[in-house]
């Protein structure tokens, strides 16, 4: 795998990640004692990103941003799959003229 698949790879986790986070949030804003999650991200070793989740203080208020949130996980999502599919096209269209 190379290093623009790893990275987009990363990224769907993340996101992946990400739109989790934000469900937990949002189903357990009632929820007494529950904890507020947060998604952290860093710069991976080989490119692309790693993401860990950690605790946050509670927010009443947080939910509409966790929707938002969400949303734009879903979007960033897409973009990564988007880029490994172009990719793969490219390839194609080398090993097409290769061949």
């Amino acid at each position: 795998m190379n290093n623009v698949t790893a990275a987009a790879l990363g990224g769907m986790r993340a996101a992946q990640l990400g739109v989790q986070v934000a469900a937990h949030n949002v189903a357990n804003v009632a929820t007494p004692d529950a904890q507020r999650l947060q998604l952290q991200r860093s710069a991976a070793d080989q490119g692309g990103v790693e993401a860990t989740v950690t605790t946050t203080t509670a927010d009443p208020t947080a939910p509409l941003g966790d929707l938002l949130a969400a949303k734009a996980e879903v979007v960033a999502f897409a973009a990564n799959a988007s880029v490994i599919r172009r990719q793969d096209q490219m390839l194609g269209a080398l090993l097409d003229r290769k061949a």
